[in-house]
Parts: C-alpha cells; structure tokens; sequence
C-alpha cells in the first residue's frame, strides 16, 4: 500500500486503459478467426473510449479533490494482467473474454474498496461517480459478449 492522490489514481487508470486497446490491437491484426477479431476490436475501441473518458473525468472533478490523498491506494494488479494479456490463447475466444471481464471486474472492484476511506464529499462523489462508470462497462461487455456468442 503506498498513497496517491485521487488524480494519480485516475491518470495510472487512463495509462491502464491505454495500453490495453494497444495490446488488443496488436493482437486484431494477428488473428485470423473472424469472431475473435471482432471481439478484440471491440475491445480496443472500448478501452480507447475509457483512457479518453478518464482523461476528460479529470477535467470535471474538483481540483481539491484530485489532490485529495488516498493513504490506502492498493499497488495495483495491472502489470499482472498486461503479462496474462501477453500470454493469453488468440484462438480462444472464452479465455480472452474472461480475461476482459475479470479485468473490469478488479477496476470496479478497486475504486469501491478506495471509497471506504475517503472522508472528502468531492472525493467521495468522484470516486462513486468512477465505480458506476466501471459497472456500466463491466454490463456494457457482458452484454457484447452474450451479443457475441451469438454471431
């Protein structure tokens, strides 16, 4: 555990999701299954959207609370996950949708365990105002997932 403060938080997130549209688009060009290309440019465009989306996020919350420190800000798992995105199966579609999911999943799942600590109403406010929009992709995926297994 080390501190942050809340726009650290945010801009690592952006990072985050940056270099994951840059791995799913790598990996677009190298499948030849038409199913996983389209899941995997989906999945690109939708990371892309979400670093933009966080980098716009910033410039709406409150300056005092972008400074606001986080003593309990987690290390973070996503060098973890960039390795497993590395490793995972381009010919499986299930592996690479799970990973997706587990990785929105853990995203939420951060910014609801910062909001325990977060005494600040504008931080608070910024950091539920994060897990809503983390629940709305992790529903906005399963959804193109379900969508997807149908095509």
């Amino acid at each position: 555990m080390r501190y942050k403060t809340l726009e650290d938080l945010i801009e690592e997130g952006s990072d985050f999701h940056a270099k994951l549209s840059q791995r799913y688009g790598e990996f677009e060009q190298m499948v030849a299954n038409e199913r996983i290309g389209l899941l995997l440019d989906q999945l690109r465009r939708r990371e892309e959207s979400m670093s933009s989306a966080l980098k716009n996020f910033c410039l709406s919350v409150p300056p005092g609370a972008l400074h606001t420190w986080l003593q309990f800000a987690p290390e973070g798992r996503e060098s973890e996950f960039l390795q497993r995105l590395r490793n995972v199966n381009l010919k499986d579609l299930e592996e690479i949708s799970a990973l997706a999911m587990e990785i929105d999943i853990y995203l939420a799942d951060l910014y609801r365990s910062l909001l325990q600590g977060v005494d600040t109403p504008s931080a608070r406010d910024a950091l539920e105002n994060l897990v809503r929009l983390e629940e709305l992709e992790e529903h906005t995926l399963s959804m193109n997932l379900c969508n997807l297994r149908d095509y």
